[in-house]
């Protein structure tokens, strides 16, 4: 394992109010690497106000940077703070165990020193991994296992994602890209894009916005939602069925097909199922709106 310590003065904005103070920053950084069996083994990653880059790659192996950071005008704050991050980065059993805290001694009396960890973490593409994380983002890249994240109050981003993928986001948004798994989600109070989104996918959502682009790999397609603007935007309407219903809202469709729009009380109904096989869209929602649309139908906006 590979320890060793920083330190940079930075002059910047890095701590609010202290815009035009010198601000100190403190970072220990901390390297290890772990053999991994596939198939066998699983990645627990458990952070703290992290940010987290986490990529797939051809290794037999597990790679680890953490920066572990302590940012104040007074260089000895700075230094003596950075100390409070406590890590682990171990292998027990069938399991490779990454995770960091703080531990704030009582005698110090509050925080003076804004802390923050990155971490960087290359895997194997087929590894299986979970992810925990509050207050920091995460992305993912290049991963075709079978991964599950759950988070709070960050932001996700997914690129090139295959194999399953489990997502539990709290107050955190969502920005996937070429994701082609078995994929499912719950959010709350979220903003989430999936764009060329393939795959088995089933996903809910409360309070909050979902727009996706879904492309010929999609196989299934289920939403169930309360409170949350739906947006799908397929390359041709015909590339899929639909069964869409909202309570209490509307559903919006291109012109062509207005006729296939039903009303039955508080209830509207989109039911359109065209010629020959294709996947199903089915979308349940309440109190917001469903749109459904066409590339095409975007040219000239």
């Amino acid at each position: 394992m590979k320890v060793y310590m920083l330190i940079l003065l930075l002059t910047g904005a890095f701590l609010s109010g202290w815009s035009q103070t010198p601000v100190q920053v403190v970072t220990k950084v901390v390297e290890k690497e772990f053999s991994y069996t596939e198939g066998v083994q699983r990645v627990n990653l458990n952070a703290q106000k992290a940010d987290l880059l986490i990529r797939g790659w051809n290794r037999p192996t597990v790679s680890v940077k953490l920066r572990l950071m302590a940012k104040h005008p007074d260089r000895a704050v700075a230094e003596r703070e950075v100390a409070y991050h406590q890590y682990v980065l171990q292998t027990s059993g069938n399991q490779i165990d990454l995770s960091n805290r703080f531990v704030i001694p009582q005698r110090t009396g509050k925080l003076q020193s804004q802390l923050k960890v990155l971490y960087e973490v290359n895997v194997p593409y087929k590894a299986l991994l979970t992810v925990r994380n509050s207050f920091g983002d995460i992305r993912l890249k290049d991963l075709v296992g079978d991964v599950s994240v759950t988070f709070e109050y960050g932001k996700l981003q997914l690129d090139d994602i295959g194999g399953k993928l489990a997502i539990t986001s709290a107050y955190g948004d969502i920005d996937g890209r070429s994701i082609n798994a078995i994929l499912t989600g719950k959010a709350e109070k979220a903003d989430i894009t999936l764009r060329e989104l393939g795959g088995k996918v089933n996903w809910q959502s409360r309070y909050g916005k979902l727009t996706i682009t879904p492309v010929s790999s999609l196989t299934q397609l289920h939403i169930e939602a309360i409170r949350t603007d739906i947006l799908v935007t397929a390359k041709r309407l015909t590339d899929f069925r639909y069964d869409v219903i909202t309570s209490f809202a509307q559903i919006h469709v291109p012109e062509t097909v207005t006729d296939q729009l039903g009303r039955y009380g508080g209830k509207y109904v989109f039911t359109y199922q065209p010629a020959g096989q294709h996947p199903e869209i089915s979308i349940q929602n309440s109190y917001n709106d469903v749109t459904i649309q066409e590339e095409k139908s975007l040219v000239g906006r």
